[in-house]
């Protein structure tokens, strides 16, 4: 699910996620008659016609309404979605779908034509198949996202006039200006040299492949219908397992009419007041309060994304408050290893490949890698990123040392003078990459007070500038450390004591794990190699 601004212009309105199994259920009379006064044909804005066949569409199927609900436009925060039309106590269960309402992968495999024909390309004719097909140009290529290409060809599929699911499919937005699938080439340069527009070419690319496959299972099918239905559900699918309260112990994936109205609070706006939850047992799905509710309220529920990078690429939209809860993707060569060539660099060269061929290393053919990076040490994004680090400046004898301290690429802890040199390095990678983009923090800082708050522009002007918060971060937190690594380990101790001793923190930690570890090796060598010496002057 995700905000009206996530879903594009509306059609009628702006929808958010979820879907079907097993025949329709008639629903009781009294609901019938309740679900008509609770979501009226008519609810205002281009469009609301054809909501009604929507509404009587979900009475038919079987949705039940426990409070009163329209369909409009949220005096608050400016959003299309579900209003509450009448004081709700928390606790109480708003609207419920039955399990012929939520569409999962399993479903759309099953009904979609045009994923049974793909599908038959590999043998797949039961729908459960990745979909390997021929490509235009001659070959074969296996769909590179199987699931939302079974959901987008069955959202096309069900388009058409008198197909069981057009009402619903109609409800969805004509098209999402400002989805970064969707981006243009001017939209990307708003992000400058930041490594996100890279993972926007490459979801790009993705889809246009898929595209390139998917098309002959459909006649007359545009790859603008096709980014469109994508866009659709990469916006709007929700995953079941963290709403089964354990009743699932494996992910799935669905799209829920009725339910994708729901949409993200604005930071700063609103707070959510609902949270949906998933009976695995009967498969139905529902919305229920989290607090005490009042008439005109908005349905709100907190996708849980921290970061304008997720929010972005998921629902296309960010926010201004959560710049400095920023993450960010980071690209790098893997082969670039500093120090002249020699044979640590032709260890580690075929150590890459290695690590390669048994599918331990994803890498690209020039040794490009990719990695997370946030303000932390010790997370596991963290560590493999540390890894690659300590990997890219070590200087081994032989083969044994890195079959012993870096399983397929990714170093773990070596000593003392590893681990500062790949604090360094990772250090001079971030300054490079700050230093590439086109404007500094400080003018996207006045860019972000003065810029309307809409649209690609803005979307890019905040992500960067999130990112370049990050990356100055970062390079302030190497420097505050890099004098730690002159200490002696009592002199460690204390500074630890004084000024690293927040075991909440994940710096701190990083501090009193790793670099007390390595300074307390070293530490222990020097007191060994002074014993042998003195053993030595004594003999």
């Amino acid at each position: 699910a995700g905000s009206s601004n996530s879903r594009g212009s509306p059609r009628p309105l702006p929808v958010h996620r979820r879907p079907p199994r097993g025949p329709s259920v008639a629903m009781p009379q009294r609901w019938a008659a309740l679900a008509a006064a609770l979501l009226p044909a008519a609810c205002g804005g281009a469009g609301s016609a054809d909501f009604g066949p929507f509404r009587s569409w979900l009475v038919e199927r079987g949705a039940s309404f426990a409070a009163k609900l329209e369909v409009g436009e949220d005096v608050v925060t400016g959003l299309r979605g579900l209003l509450l039309q009448e004081e709700v106590a928390s606790g109480n269960t708003l609207f419920e779908l039955p399990s012929n309402l939520v569409l999962t992968t399993d479903a759309v495999r099953q009904k979609g034509v045009a994923w049974q024909q793909l599908g038959s390309c590999s043998g797949g004719g039961d729908g459960g198949g990745s979909g390997t097909c021929a490509a235009s140009g001659g070959g074969s290529a296996e769909i590179l996202s199987p699931t939302h290409t079974a959901f987008a060809l069955f959202l096309l599929e069900q388009r058409a006039p008198g197909e069981p699911w057009q009402p619903w499919v109609a409800s969805l937005p004509e098209a999402f200006p400002a989805f970064p699938l969707l981006y243009g080439e001017e939209d990307l340069k708003g992000l400058q040299a930041s490594p996100l527009r890279k993972v926007v070419q490459l979801d790009q690319d993705a889809v246009s492949k898929d595209f390139a496959l998917a098309a002959g299972s459909r006649g007359n099918l545009s790859l603008e219908e096709f980014r469109w239905a994508r866009t659709a559900v990469k916006s709007r699918v929700f995953g079941l397992k963290s709403l089964s309260g354990g009743g699932l112990e494996e992910e799935v994936i669905a799209m829920i009419p009725l339910a994708d109205f729901v949409n993200h609070p604005p930071d700063g706006v609103v707070e959510a007041n609902v949270e949906p939850a998933y009976d695995a047992k009967t498969g139905s799905f529902r919305f229920s309060a989290v607090r005490d509710m009042k008439r005109g309220e908005g349905l709100y529920w907190d996708y849980g994304f921290k970061s304008n990078r997720n929010s972005l690429l998921r629902y296309g939209f960010v926010s201004q408050r959560r710049v400095p809860l920023t993450d960010m993707p980071l690209f790098f060569k893997l082969t670039d290893f500093p120090g002249a060539a020699g044979t640590a660099q032709s260890l580690k060269l075929k150590w890459i490949e290695k690590a390669k061929q048994d599918g331990l290393l994803a890498a690209e053919d020039d040794g490009t890698v990719f990695h997370e990076l946030s303000l932390s040490l010790t997370s596991h994004t963290s560590a493999k990123l540390l890894g690659h680090a300590r990997f890219m400046v070590l200087q081994p004898k032989n083969a044994t040392v890195l079959e012993e301290m870096c399983p397929a690429t990714f170093c773990r802890p070596v000593s003392l003078a590893n681990e500062r040199a790949a604090l360094k390095h990772l250090a001079e990678l971030l300054e490079a990459l700050t230093a590439s983009y086109g404007t500094t923090v400080a003018e996207d800082a006045k860019l972000v007070e003065e810029s309307p708050k809409e649209g690609a522009a803005w979307q890019t002007l905040v992500v960067r500038y999130g990112e370049k918060q990050v990356l100055r971060g970062f390079g302030r937190l190497l420097g505050a450390m890099d004098p730690l690594f002159d200490l002696s380990p009592w002199a460690l101790a204390g500074a630890v004591a004084e000024h690293w001793n927040n075991s909440a923190s994940d710096i701190h930690r990083y501090v009193q794990e790793t670099v007390t570890s390595v300074v307390e090796a070293e530490g222990l060598k020097w007191a060994k190699r002074k014993t042998r010496e003195s053993r030595a002057k004594a003999a």
